[in-house]
């Protein structure tokens, strides 16, 4: 029983304090740029597991563009960074993109790589407004289910899309979650919409 003159509540246990962990991985890059100093491919990725999937290409951008992190760890983590964010087009924009994968070069799971030696034939399921968003994939199955919900897990409207993608238009590829994806420039690229189911 508490003391009578004690103040109310004093016999519960403090609030406990919640750490925005997002914010901190931000700040530590903001911290490290005003610094000058750098982080290693693995102090990157500490950060962007912290950061979580939707803030990733921000503190990518961040780091990069802060000088904090070199063209070997960029490489290390823009393909996963890409993949894993909800919406990586709208998550920054087209040009940032491109001289983040420029400055990486290309990369398969993390890792650098020769782009292949001729076109590639690519799919994408989606809705016409987002057509040359730049998440496209080898597996037409897989496109056909981001067209029509299955693989989305969300009700859509989507149409199936192919192209025939030049080398120098692939940035990157990954495959992490078996998606066979490709990261494709798409500007100036022929789109042509297929039907579903065929």
């Amino acid at each position: 029983m508490p003391h009578p003159d004690a103040p109310a509540g004093a016999d519960s246990a403090p609030e406990p304090v919640l750490r925005d962990l997002t914010e901190e991985a931000l700040a530590a890059v903001a911290e490290a740029a005003d610094l000058g100093e750098h982080l290693d491919a693995d102090q990157l990725g500490k950060l962007l597991l912290q950061a979580g999937r939707l803030y990733g290409p921000a503190l990518l951008y961040d780091a990069w563009f802060g000088e904090v992190i070199d063209a070997a760890a960029l490489a290390a983590h823009i393909g996963r960074v890409w993949s894993m964010a909800e919406y990586p087009d709208s998550a920054l924009d087209r040009e940032d993109w491109r001289e983040l994968f420029t400055a990486a070069g290309y990369t398969a799971d993390g890792e650098p790589a020769e782009r292949p030696a001729e076109p590639v034939e690519l799919w994408r399921g989606s809705v016409p407004e987002r057509r040359t968003d730049w998440s496209w994939t080898t597996r037409r199955d897989l496109a056909e289910g981001y067209a029509n919900g299955t693989a989305a897990r969300r009700p859509t409207t989507g149409r199936l899309y192919r192209t025939v993608a030049p080398p120098a238009a692939l940035l990157a590829h990954n495959n992490g979650r078996g998606e066979s994806e490709y990261v494709l420039d798409t500007e100036h690229l022929t789109i042509t919409e297929h039907p579903l189911g065929r």
